[in-house]
């Protein structure tokens, strides 16, 4: 029997010329080789993702029109991607711009990131980032928090 890898924690069982496996013993090999904590550990992702407990605004885009606005929370992110928890979750294959509060508060920052919604599921968005950049808050948009909050 030979065993071919595919990728970490995954192989294939083959059978040698002039060697046979019984079905059992097939079964078994093929089970000793994708244990589920070997396959738990694959990682498809290409990049890490961080959990971050921060608020998020968006704006959901059709065309050049914002056809939507909404906030949430921001439940992790990643060099390319974020997930973000609203009561209204956006349908895949949307453009969107998301501004999210940078958890550093004393130095006042913003990650503005325009990206397009992959996956939603319950509550919860999945956004490929396309383009991010920091900016600072000013003071209006300073203010404006301090009313809502009050």
């Amino acid at each position: 029997m030979v065993i071919y890898p595919l990728a970490p924690g995954v192989s294939r069982v083959r059978e040698s010329p002039g060697m046979s496996v019984g079905r059992a013993q097939g079964v078994q090999a093929v089970e000793a080789i994708l244990t589920p904590s070997s396959l738990a550990t694959v990682e498809r992702r290409a990049d890490c993702r961080y959990p971050i407990h921060t608020a998020v605004q968006y704006r959901l885009f059709l065309g050049r029109r914002v056809v939507r606005m909404g906030s949430g929370w921001v439940v992790n992110m990643s060099r390319g991607g974020v997930l973000f928890e609203s009561t209204s979750p956006v349908p895949p294959g949307h453009r969107m711009e998301l501004e999210i509060d940078w958890p550093a508060q004393a130095v006042g920052m913003m990650l503005r990131v325009t990206g397009e919604s992959v996956r939603s599921e319950g509550g919860r968005t999945a956004v490929r980032i396309l383009r991010s950049s920091f900016r600072v808050r000013d003071e209006f948009d300073i203010a404006a928090r301090l009313r809502a909050e009050i």
